[in-house]
């Protein structure tokens, strides 16, 4: 008899977790990649913002080693969302990528540190997709350390 694997809880992650994980090694946020039964995602687009802000060497080498874990999807064209979804007009039109590619990536949750743009969604779910900073999302799954 084959027990079925549970199906693992999908976590797009945007450009500012990728950076806070590739810029300290030890960093809270790093606590992410130990997590068991779940998937690690992003888009081209925020990796293209990850380029821009991971300057030194070594965080480029601890970058590439995360980045193993985690899937880029390839979708570039995002669908109109924003009337569908109230207040989503007031998320600058810089960031409205990063949620669209959550949604088409049918992402459990959004992992973001942008306080200023998506803190009035934490906690909340917008479609499907529960939006959540890096530090309750550990505390939820009590990874945190003491």
């Amino acid at each position: 008899m084959t027990i079925p694997h549970a199906v693992p809880v999908r976590f797009f992650l945007d450009a500012n977790v990728l950076i806070a994980a590739a810029w300290k090694p030890n960093s809270e946020v790093a606590g992410i990649w130990r997590l068991e039964g779940v998937q690690l995602l992003t888009s081209i687009l925020v990796m293209e913002e990850v380029q821009r802000n991971v300057p030194r060497m070594d965080q480029i080498e601890r970058l590439r080693g995360l980045m193993t874990a985690v899937s880029i999807t390839s979708a570039i064209e995002w669908p109109d969302f924003t009337t569908r979804i109230p207040g989503l007009m007031l998320l600058p039109e810089k960031d409205r990528h990063v949620l669209a590619a959550a949604f088409q990536a049918q992402a459990d949750f959004l992992i973001t540190g942008d306080k200023k743009h998506f803190s009035q969604w934490f906690g909340k779910t917008l479609s499907g997709v529960r939006i959540e900073p890096p530090t309750n999302l550990l505390a939820n799954f009590r990874l945190r350390k003491p």
